[in-house]
This record gives C-alpha cells, structure tokens and sequence, in this order.
C-alpha cells in the first residue's frame, strides 16, 4: 500500500505536521510505502478558472509544484490531509490544493453539453483528514461554523469517490506547536488510524 501525507500547516513541526506524521508512522509499522508533503515548502498558484483542463480532464495547465503532485495523488492508495483551523477555515495552502482538484472535474458532457457533475479521479481511495484548531470543543465562540468546517471537507473526499474516510480532530491546542506531541493519547490515535489503513 503506498500512503501518502499532505501537511498544509504554514508553521515547521507544528501539531499538524505531528499528527500527519504519526498516520504515516503508523501505516509504516504495518508495511505500507509512505511519503509526507509540506505545503509549505511548495511553489503553488491558486487556481486561475481559465478552464485548460477541461481539454484534457485531469491535467492542470499551470506549471508550479502543484502540477506535478496533483498527478501524484492518483497513484496513492490512501491519502492523508492534514490542515490547521485558521478564520474557521482550512489554510490557504490546503484551499490552493483543493481548488486546484477542479482539474479532475467535469460540469459539462462533452458530446450532449449537458450539465454533469464527475470526476475523472480513481475511485476507492482511502482518507484520512486531520484538523487542529485552538478552541476547545464545544467551541465556545460561533461554534456553528466548525459544523460548516467539517460538513465541506466531508465534501472534498465523497466528490474524489472515497472508498472510505476518517477524521482526526485535535481541539485546544491554541497556539502551542507541541501540544499535539505532548498529547500521548491523540498521538496513539493518529497511529492508530494509519495502522488501520
């Protein structure tokens, strides 16, 4: 099985970081080939809408790192993304990525020019999503938009056909990096999950 872990967190060896890695520790203990992405450590432009993909579904026509590893992605068994709250959202780094996911996607048949919703992405991939935020749970400040959070990114694996999907949160960790390294029980967890795949 080959896993690979996507780490949108902007900071350096930060609980998103910790909590992608351990998955990926734990996939390894039972044999799996892994490999970690640090956003961050990417050249990546957001996606310009031009619509150059839709003449050859699945390849985006920008040449940054993005290109290439939204290429990457096919050729994984399981998927791990792991991303940071910031404004009750995702980071830029992982809405960068997941915008540019359009590529792998088709709104019109190209024979009828009907409407259709499909992507041409293979099917069947394990995932996993990891969130850490700094509010407590429940939040106790607009605590309906981390329900929205976690509805959308529900979305991103269903649309890519999923054959299954896990979440991992990590709540309170404010803004301490280690947290999650100190926090043996979310580090078991996390392993747990890649040990599972």
């Amino acid at each position: 099985m080959k896993v690979i872990g996507i780490n949108s967190s902007p900071r350096k060896k930060a609980n998103t970081q910790t909590l992608v890695k351990a998955v990926l520790n734990g996939a390894e203990k039972n044999g799996a080939e892994t490999r970690m992405v640090n956003l961050r450590e990417m050249k990546i432009n957001g996606c310009l809408g031009c619509e150059g993909c839709k003449k050859h579904l699945g390849k985006c026509v920008q040449k940054d790192d993005l290109t290439t590893l939204l290429q990457d992605l096919t050729e994984y068994d399981a998927i791990v993304l792991g991303t940071p709250v910031y404004w009750f959202h995702v980071s830029a780094q992982l809405k960068m990525l997941i915008d540019r996911l359009y590529c792998f996607m088709e709104h019109t048949d190209p024979e009828t020019g009907e409407a259709v919703m499909r992507f041409e992405f293979p099917a069947g991939k394990k995932f996993i999503t990891i969130v850490s935020r700094g509010d407590n749970e429940p939040a106790e400040v607009l605590p309906q938009l981390y329900d929205h959070l976690n509805e959308w990114l529900n979305i991103i694996p269903l649309s890519l056909g999923a054959g299954s999907i896990e979440f991992l949160h990590q709540y309170g960790a404010e803004i301490d990096r280690k947290s999650a390294k100190n926090d043996v029980n979310l580090i078991e967890k996390a392993m747990a999950l890649g040990e599972k795949l």
